[in-house]
């Protein structure tokens, strides 16, 4: 007898494989899915991130930058002055030595051969001293002569500024003072032999005067330096004149070291100018101990 299938039953048997591939296929990963990175997770265009990176990092640097240009400039012109104001201090005073010895060539002839040399010693020592000053500053040293001492140095500075202008020059500095100025520091021995060497070649240039005293006077606060004259006087307005870098310069020697600079004139009458620096400022402080304290225990300050 044949075997008889029922159209029904295999029907509804095709219609149960059908639903079992479909679910299997729903639930089993496919590859491709699987390659396929989520959404979320995509990762921003490098192009633009490199850009605004840059950005910020030129953003962040450029203050810096500006801060070391403007250090740069301010070092410049800190050293422009310096150079002016060593020239005209130093170069300056010598080269006015000089025309100083020529005027008086000038205006009275030698009468003997002694004279004559005299003349022609005191221009070749002018000489000699204005070239030892542009070899100071082509090697950036202060003057050799000041290892001497400020006094030492003055006095011949003072000897010579007679000679060579015709002037009389007087020198006043006690025993006392002169045993504390052989300790001060190396700035402020400078600073005292460059205002007492503009303020002689200030005499020369303008004050038309006959005598001038240069004194160091030592009080128990500070050291003292004035140097006056009995000539014309400062002109009205003369130390407020623009360009003026004489009185500018040694204004600002005294301010480095915490001291004042005053100039007293009356027309007709002379001028007086008065640097006062503090020990506590130019002198060096005792080992181990630091301040205007410590210089009030070795007799200094009060």
């Amino acid at each position: 007898m044949p075997f008889l299938v029922d159209p029904a039953a295999q029907a509804a048997r095709r219609r149960v494989s059908i639903n079992d591939a479909l679910h299997t296929r729903a639930t089993t990963p496919q590859s491709s899915d699987m390659d396929q990175p989520p959404a979320c997770e995509s990762a921003p265009p490098v192009e633009p991130a490199s850009r605004a990176a840059r950005a910020a990092v030129q953003a962040s640097t450029r203050p810096l930058a500006q801060s070391v240009t403007r250090k740069i400039d301010a070092a410049r012109e800190a050293e422009r002055t310096r150079l002016a104001q060593e020239m005209h201090d130093g170069l300056g005073a010598h080269l006015t030595a000089l025309q100083l010895v020529v005027a008086r060539l000038s205006t009275r002839a030698p009468t003997d051969l002694a004279e004559w040399q005299s003349f022609c010693s005191q221009i070749q020592s002018v000489a000699n001293a204005a070239q030892d000053a542009a070899d100071e500053l082509v090697g950036r040293n202060r003057p050799p002569a000041l290892d001497a001492g400020l006094t030492v140095c003055l006095r011949a500075w003072l000897r010579g500024f007679g000679e060579q202008s015709g002037l009389k020059c007087i020198w006043r500095c006690d025993d006392v003072t002169h045993e504390r100025v052989a300790k001060l520091t190396p700035d402020a021995v400078l600073a005292l032999y460059r205002i007492a060497q503009e303020a002689l070649t200030n005499v020369a240039r303008h004050a038309r005067a006959t005598r001038v005293v240069l004194a160091l006077d030592g009080s128990h606060r500070s050291l003292k330096l004035t140097i006056s004259d009995d000539g014309c006087g400062l002109a009205r307005g003369a130390r407020r004149k623009q360009g003026h870098f004489g009185l500018v310069g040694m204004r600002e020697r005294c301010t480095a070291l915490g001291g004042t600079l005053r100039i007293g004139s009356v027309q007709g009458s002379g001028t007086l100018v008065s640097a006062r620096l503090p020990w506590h400022q130019i002198l060096p402080a005792p080992t181990g101990q630091h301040g205007p304290e410590s210089l009030a225990l070795h007799g200094y300050a009060s």
